[in-house]
């Protein structure tokens, strides 16, 4: 064998190696909480969990025309991160800090952890969403979208829940979802 070959194979040896460390990522499960506030902004609680040798996440938020994003927090076991450190992803910086950036349409979230022992974790995002539910003369329109396809990993299991500002009962309310 060559030495350009050998050469060429311990680099292609080392990339492989390499690379698992975004491919171990897995999604086990997601719960999304949303509360419609009386004001018809949107409080969103995602608690989202992940497995594998991490030291951060990133959760992109696409924003509508008219839509606006605030209160940003991200928690860890009740614990909140504290706002600061580099919102690039795959970064590693300060664990416990989190940053957001506007992107066009989106409003990127990134926080920095340290998980070496690749066990599950889990972290709340959450944020209060303005200007998503239209109110008309017969129904109040939340067309919310709780989980995009920003990930190249699969997510297991997806629950999600809206609780309404008041109780929705009697024969002229009625409350569905799609999914």
């Amino acid at each position: 064998m060559s030495r350009a070959r050998a050469a060429a194979l311990a680099l292609f040896a080392a990339l492989a190696l390499a690379a698992p460390a975004a491919a171990d990522l897995q999604l086990p499960q997601a719960d999304v909480e949303v509360a419609v506030d009386h004001d018809g902004s949107l409080i969103v609680n995602e608690h989202i969990t992940f497995l594998g040798t991490f030291h951060g996440g990133n959760r992109d938020i696409p924003l509508r025309e008219g839509e606006s994003i605030g209160e940003i927090a991200v928690l860890e076991g009740g614990e909140p991160y504290t706002r600061g450190g580099s919102v690039e992803l795959r970064s590693i910086d300060t664990p416990g800090t989190f940053n957001t950036v506007r992107l066009g349409d989106t409003e990127r979230i990134v926080w920095h952890y340290s998980n070496p022992s690749g066990g599950a974790r889990t972290f709340t995002i959450a944020y209060r969403l303005s200007g998503l539910a239209v109110a008309y003369d017969d129904v109040v329109d939340v067309n919310l979208k709780v989980w995009g396809d920003q990930w190249e990993t699969r997510l297991e299991r997806l629950t999600a829940a809206l609780r309404l500002p008041g109780p929705a009962s009697g024969p002229s309310h009625r409350a569905w979802g799609i999914r």
